[in-house]
């Protein structure tokens, strides 16, 4: 059914991992911002949507270990990943390129002759874009981003100590008449 081999992954491959997906992801948005001439939506939109499928994949397996197999190294993975994570998207939703290809589209989004949910898609990716900051001049796209990668790094360890009171919590009842 496509589910990874689980059996198969170690907790060492995901940091290589999702190295080599973000910067695969990276190229694939920077051949989007390289594109000479004017922004298409196919170029634009349709690319970025397709971009970025191995780092999709790579998380989603990781997060659902974290979420099921929380081992130590897995949270000291976690704790090493998501500032990574976290910069990887400031890079990508304030690059000025990529917006500025964006909000060309957006600016005669009704000129394009597009469907309603084509329509949607690019509405809510520039929506989103200027959301996460990419209007915001240089020095206050620099503090958000340290304002991220610091909310990223509090959330994981966040996660890691209730996941440590949750298991000190747990009542542990191992003679069945004591049930």
């Amino acid at each position: 059914f496509g589910f990874p081999d689980f059996g198969a992954i170690r907790e060492e491959h995901f940091t290589g991992a999702f190295e080599v997906a973000m910067a695969e992801h990276r190229a694939e948005v920077a051949a989007i911002t390289a594109r000479p001439g004017p922004p298409t939506f196919d170029d634009t939109v349709v690319a970025l949507e397709r971009s970025g499928a191995t780092l999709r994949r790579v998380s989603a397996v990781f997060f659902v270990l974290v979420g099921s197999l929380s081992t130590p190294a897995i949270r000291e993975t976690e704790a090493r990943v998501a500032p990574l994570l976290a910069e990887h998207a400031d890079a990508i939703s304030l690059d000025p390129a990529l917006f500025s290809r964006l909000d060309a589209l957006h600016a005669v989004r009704h000129e394009l002759g597009l469907d309603a949910e084509s329509l949607r898609l690019l509405e809510r990716r520039h929506r989103d874009a200027g959301r996460a900051g990419a209007r915001l001049d240089p020095a206050a796209q620099e503090r958000l981003r340290a304002l991220n990668a610091q909310l990223s790094t509090l959330s994981t360890e966040f996660g890691t100590r209730l996941l440590a009171d949750t298991n000190a919590a747990a009542l542990v009842v191992d003679e069945p008449g004591r049930l």
